[in-house]
């Protein structure tokens, strides 16, 4: 297997429906070069049975990077999957934020050694946020104002 060109991280905690939607961003990308390195800090058995059902419908390969549950312990299980991932060049991002189709083409187009890219993200309302269907997200939808 050849090493992706991007890891992208995602911060998750016991968040499956979001955490859904978030990977399913991810199968949208135009640029497919990646893995999704799920840096999990102490999520319950759902999670992990979401993670194993998701690697078998995605194109990207899933690595989940699990810590027992001491409190918010994020930085650490962050440093973890930093050393889990494979490429050079990293992504972060949290396991509620679904990216736009061309996410990580951006970040891959904008990279450059010695540079961090910084990003913003809108919160919807939760009201909002549960209406969002896996339809929405494959359709782009959900990112048309």
């Amino acid at each position: 297997m050849e090493i992706p060109k991007i890891s992208i991280i995602v911060s998750t905690y016991n968040a499956e429906e979001w955490l859904k939607k978030v990977l399913w961003g991810f199968e949208q990308q135009i640029f497919k070069d990646f893995e999704v390195v799920i840096a999990d800090d102490g999520s319950k058995e759902p999670t992990k049975i979401l993670l194993e059902e998701m690697a078998k419908k995605v194109h990207y390969p899933i690595v989940h990077v699990w810590q027992e549950d001491d409190g918010f312990q994020k930085s650490r299980i962050l440093n973890k999957a930093v050393t889990a991932c494979s490429a050079d060049y990293i992504i972060m991002t949290d396991g509620d934020c679904i990216p736009r189709e061309d996410f990580v083409q951006v970040h891959y187009i904008n990279k450059e050694p010695g540079y961090f890219i910084s990003g913003g993200y809108y919160m919807l309302p939760m009201n909002i946020s549960k209406l969002i269907t896996l339809e929405d997200v494959e359709k782009q939808r959900c990112f048309n104002i």
